[in-house]
């Protein structure tokens, strides 16, 4: 006859050990009680004590195991720290928004594809519980679109340029000799009555795809000037620096090798005697040239196969080597695309473009450096002006207040960043190509979903 069992039963407390894979067992203390019900044990709770190293079973020599983090106002918290070094003109003793938690909110809301100050007023009404429980001293009040709009232009101030370098540190993986591009982007919703557009002068480490600096320029032309400046605020000692054409000043790359980096500048018709000269000895063919391996794509219904050459630049002109500093034991450059449309068979008429460079002409496999120089400046139209503009709609943006669009496009980037980060952690964890930005913000709609992916990215980078 089986032992009857008390109606309360007592609580049973055991000491469980589970073995894995890398020979560490965990060791965790188990309460348990009978339930007749189910007629077997209950776990009621589990407590981890530790873990003992491979091949050991005194539990005196546990390790304690490291606290797992919550996905909540940690996470917020290093995402936010940089924004906590904002100069905030705001009187401190009336302050209701917290610019570094709004300036969260805007970040995430940036990351959902909501730019405007409405929508970001929006998402913060929609997303209170969650963002409450994201951030300890998160306001009680609804925010609205004029106060979303005065925290941007105070971001947008020049002292606080240097906001989107100290998120860069954050994310970017140091390379030896990375691909630097400097190009603008016009921000044509805003022209002004003199159907001019603001350009934001930009620069982009093309290797990890991640914007560095930008500057809020008036005109087109006024990049020439900028770009000088914007350059001797980053360290690229050891970059090569690409520009199209409109930078191809000596002025720029005389910067450039002052910084002890190298630049390759492309050629067009503004500097008439330097590209006469550059596609003259190309076209003569009577010399001999360091000719890169083809690089050859199929997209888009096209089959585009790319050519490099390369000729000494101490070839050129005494005049225009001592014009051009780093041009005397540099390289000139010609490039040539071949385009044949797949379902015509229809040849393309062939484009050729022509560059200086200051990388010397005896370095080892200088062709292809150039050749992957040249193809990897235009990263920052691909990656990204284009997608600013379809992503974060930056193309629609239409403001006056140059503070405003200084602070909503330096948003935009940190955004921009944070996607391409996100895209290249789960290539390297899956081994295959990321997702498009569209589809990675569809699966991380979730506010904890999204501030654990940014961490990640922070976490990973910075070890």
């Amino acid at each position: 006859m089986p032992r009857p069992r008390s109606e309360t039963p007592k609580e049973h407390t055991s000491i469980i050990r589970a073995k894995r894979k890398d020979g560490w067992t965990y060791v965790q203390r188990v309460v348990s009680v009978y339930d007749p019900k189910i007629k077997n044990s209950k776990r009621l709770s589990t407590e981890y004590l530790g873990k003992l190293p491979p091949g050991e079973t005194d539990l005196e020599k546990l390790v304690p195991l490291e606290p797992r983090r919550r996905k909540g106002s940690l996470k917020a918290d290093k995402i936010s720290a940089p924004a906590k070094e904002v100069a905030d003109p705001r009187d401190q003793s009336r302050i209701i928004y917290p610019l570094d938690i709004v300036f969260c909110v805007i970040l995430l809301a940036a990351m959902e594809g909501k730019t405007s100050c409405t929508e970001i007023a929006e998402f913060w009404r929609q997303c209170r519980p969650l963002l409450s429980k994201t951030f300890p001293n998160f306001p009680d009040e609804e925010i609205s679109h004029d106060t979303v709009r005065r925290i941007t232009m105070i971001i947008g101030k020049d002292k606080n340029a240097a906001l989107i370098e100290r998120f860069v540190k954050m994310l970017r993986s140091k390379l030896s000799h990375p691909i630097i591009a400097v190009d603008g982007q016009a921000v044509r919703a805003s022209r002004n009555s003199t159907e001019h557009s603001p350009y934001v002068l930009n620069i982009m480490d093309a290797d990890n795809e991640l914007i560095l600096a930008q500057q809020v320029i008036g005109e087109k032309n006024n990049e020439i000037t900028h770009a000088t400046k914007l350059i001797s605020t980053l360290d690229i000692q050891g970059a090569i620096v690409t520009a199209d054409a409109l930078n191809t000043q000596t002025e720029f790359a005389a910067k450039i090798i002052a910084e002890k980096a190298d630049y390759c500048l492309a050629l067009k018709a503004n500097q008439d005697l330097t590209y006469e000269q550059v596609r003259g000895f190309f076209e003569l063919g009577t010399h001999d040239y360091k000719t890169a391996r083809p690089s050859v794509t199929d997209q888009s219904g096209k089959i585009t196969k790319r050519k490099t050459r390369v000729l000494p630049g101490s070839l050129l002109p005494k005049e225009i080597r001592d014009k051009w500093v780093g041009l005397e034991e540099g390289s000139i450059v010609e490039t040539v695309t071949d385009t044949v449309r797949k379902s015509t068979s229809e040849v393309l008429e062939p484009q050729v473009r022509y560059y200086i460079s200051s990388l010397r002409y005896e370095a080892p496999n200088v062709e292809q450096v150039l050749h992957r120089a040249v193809r990897q400046h235009w990263t920052i139209e691909n990656k990204g002006h284009w997608a600013l503009d379809m992503a974060f709609n930056q193309d629609r943006l239409q403001c006056t207040n140059a503070q405003y669009l200084a602070g909503r496009t330096l948003l935009n980037k940190i955004a921009l960043n944070f996607t391409t980060k996100i895209q290249t952690r789960l290539e390297e964890a899956t081994g295959k190509a990321a997702p498009s930005k569209p589809i990675i913000r569809a699966r991380l709609r979730k506010i904890e979903d999204m501030l654990a992916a940014m961490n990640d990215c922070i976490r990973i980078s910075c070890l």
